[in-house]
């Protein structure tokens, strides 16, 4: 990882269809062709990541340095994960185990000079006749982040992770036992300026000295978030066939600190135990078969004296059944999945002096829902010559509804900080489903490789805001509006195209474009969070040296990213300009003895760019992305 990104979702924004939400310098959420939040499931180590991810504001709870392989899977992968991956799925795969007696460890450590970001990282691993172990523990601390124009009041963090996995290989097969711990503190930023300098004021109106500004100190409001997780991933062989069994218990702890740094206004302690289970038998005769079942079970519990959603126990529950077929350079699968979902609600009364009583004014009644579903998929490959391969999809997704949709409360609580709105949800929503097509040529020849893909996506009952009839309501002497979650149809359509050009043997110039387009068809309205069109370009140099060198494996790289303006929103969004950034990459083997060094720089928006990203949610307070950002880097590998 040597892109000095501040989280794993930034890591992935450059993969053609892949984009992200951002929340100021620390929290980024996926979005794949145009879907987020609970269309995208994050899988991380055989085991969905399950963390309150419907909030804006809540990020991924991993460690970004733990992550050695990521697939991403686009568009509905409903058959094989189940509800939540009706937009796709980003898959952080386990680490490769060691070699039969190999010890091998690794120091990471960079710096980036915006926000004065220090992540570093130690990891050792190791496979004794068959007994692997591994552990990593990582911190990272920065300052507020610098957009051209200012430094971002109360947008530091700071963060440290821990994980071990202890695990046996023998001829049978596998078995891994994880456990890891995440543990940040991020600051809320809440962009209240004085109206005439237009500088950042903290809550008693005073504007910000410019040493508070650039302090790692994080001010109230800041949220502390503490992920634990234990997972069993497993792979047991049985004759010639193949049973996989992951086994997963997480408890999240959000806490969101407001008012002083002792008692969080809001705080989600959310349970969440999952078990996945597939069995692929041997091929015959040129199909290969897989069965497989899923569930899930998950509780909240809310123990602050702020109230968002109410305390929930949900159900989940699926099964599939998929098939293979080879002919000659013609491939074939199909598949079909059903998936049940029950939810349950506590009620909750406010008393007249806006406490929690048995009974009072409603923020949330009790309620009980189930969800069901059939979703399935068809497909083929087809192999046009050694050079040329061209596949097409057709798939049919499901999503329940989240938490948040059917039950938030606009009654007793502030606006959200991002939008400046009240969010009401809506017991009645029914349970969204999709038809893709989606199909992809690539082609792979001596000085180009390249690859076209595009899709048409429908969705039937799509969960949305709207604001009826300019609904408000009263908050510190100012009418908010308020959104309340209804349901449409909508469409999703685009394609990415990306093109290496081997101009030498050492030189690539490497090209992407990526385009969505999405529309409300009940509202004739654009959708909301739609990533603009962006391209990016840039010249690679792998340098060849001597095998007896100080420097191996050097390599070069230069580039532009080039984002086109987004004129079609929502209607609580706002035209976003285009713009062009400019970036540049360096990195380095070092072998001294046998140990090994890589080196990196890497520049991101090098000229300073002013601009706002379409999906930047702190548009709305006038904050520009980030500016300059320069990383230096350091990985010292060492083995047995």
């Amino acid at each position: 990882m040597t892109s000095g990104a501040s989280n794993i979702i930034s890591c992935l924004a450059n993969v053609p269809g892949v984009s992200q939400i951002t929340t100021g310098g620390e929290v980024s959420k996926p979005v794949i062709r145009g879907l987020a939040y609970n269309h995208v499931v994050v899988l991380n180590e055989g085991v969905r990541q399950e963390g309150n991810q419907w909030g804006p504001e809540h990020g991924m709870e991993i460690d970004q340095f733990a992550a050695e392989r990521i697939e991403v899977l686009k568009g509905p992968a409903s058959l094989f994960y189940g509800s939540d991956a009706l937009g796709g799925v980003i898959n952080i795969l386990e680490t490769s185990v060691p070699a039969t007696g190999a010890i091998k460890g690794e120091l990471s450590s960079f710096y980036s000079t915006n926000n004065m970001l220090s992540a570093n990282s130690l990891m050792l691993e190791g496979n004794k006749n068959g007994f692997v172990f591994g552990a990593r523990a990582t911190y990272k601390n920065a300052a507020s982040y610098k957009t051209p124009t200012e430094c971002i009041y109360n947008s530091g963090f700071n963060e440290n992770n821990y994980s071990l996995m202890l695990g046996f290989h023998k001829r049978w097969g596998f078995t891994h036992l994880h456990i890891s711990r995440f543990n940040a503190f991020v600051g809320a930023i809440e962009g209240a300026r004085d109206s005439v300098t237009h500088r950042f004021i903290d809550g008693d109106g005073h504007i910000i000295p410019s040493n508070k500004l650039n302090s790692r100190k994080l001010e109230l409001p800041f949220n502390n978030v503490q992920h634990n997780k234990i997972s069993s991933i497993s792979n047991i062989i049985i004759n010639k066939s193949q049973l996989k069994v992951n086994l997963g218990y997480q408890s999240n702890h959000r806490k969101e600190f407001g008012d002083n740094i002792e008692t969080p206004n809001v705080y989600f302690l959310l349970h969440t135990f999952t078990y996945d289970a597939k069995y692929i038998l041997p091929a015959r005769n040129g199909f290969e078969i897989a069965l497989g079942a899923s569930g899930m079970t998950q509780m909240n519990t809310n123990k602050g004296n702020e109230f968002v959603v109410p305390d929930y126990f949900s159900q989940d529950f699926g099964g599939f059944g998929f098939v293979k077929k080879s002919i000659n350079k013609l491939t074939i699968n199909a598949g079909v999945r059903y998936d049940y979902r029950s939810i349950s609600g506590k009620p909750l009364f406010f008393d007249s002096m806006f406490l929690p009583a048995e009974t009072g004014d409603t923020i949330f009644k009790k309620f009980h829902d189930n969800f069901k579903a059939v979703s399935g998929a068809i497909g083929a490959t087809y192999s046009l010559s050694h050079e040329i391969n061209a596949k097409i999809n057709i798939g049919r997704g499901y999503r329940a509804p989240n938490i948040y949709e059917l039950a938030t409360s606009a009654n007793g609580a502030a606006p959200d900080p991002g939008t400046f709105s009240f969010n009401a949800g809506n017991y009645n929503l029914k349970p969204e489903t999709s038809l893709q097509i989606d199909g992809e040529i690539t082609a792979n020849f001596k000085y180009i490789d390249a690859a076209v893909s595009a899709f048409y996506n429908t969705i039937d009952n799509y969960i949305y805001q709207r604001n009826i009839n300019n609904e408000t309501k009263l908050f510190e002497n100012q009418q908010v509006p308020v959104y309340r979650f209804v349901q449409g149809k909508s469409l999703l359509k685009g394609f990415e195209c990306g093109a290496n050009i081997h101009l030498l043997k050492a030189l690539i110039f490497e090209n992407s474009i990526a385009y969505v387009n999405g529309t409300n068809i009940s509202t004739k309205i654009p959708l909301p969070f739609i990533p603009a069109t962006h391209s990016t370009h840039a010249l690679k140099w792998a340098v060849i040296s001597n095998k007896k060198s100080l420097f191996t494996n050097i390599c070069l790289k230069a580039g532009l990213t080039h984002t086109w303006k987004q004129n079609r929103f929502d209607s609580f969004e706002t035209l976003t300009g285009s713009y062009t950034l400019y970036n540049f990459s360096v990195n380095s083997d070092i072998k001294i003895g046998k140990q090994k060094l890589t080196l990196f720089v890497n520049g991101e928006n090098v000229t300073n760019v002013k601009y706002f990203d379409h999906l930047n949610r702190f548009k709305v307070l006038d904050i520009y992305n980030i500016g300059r950002n320069i990383t230096f880097g350091i990985f010292i590998h060492f083995e047995n």
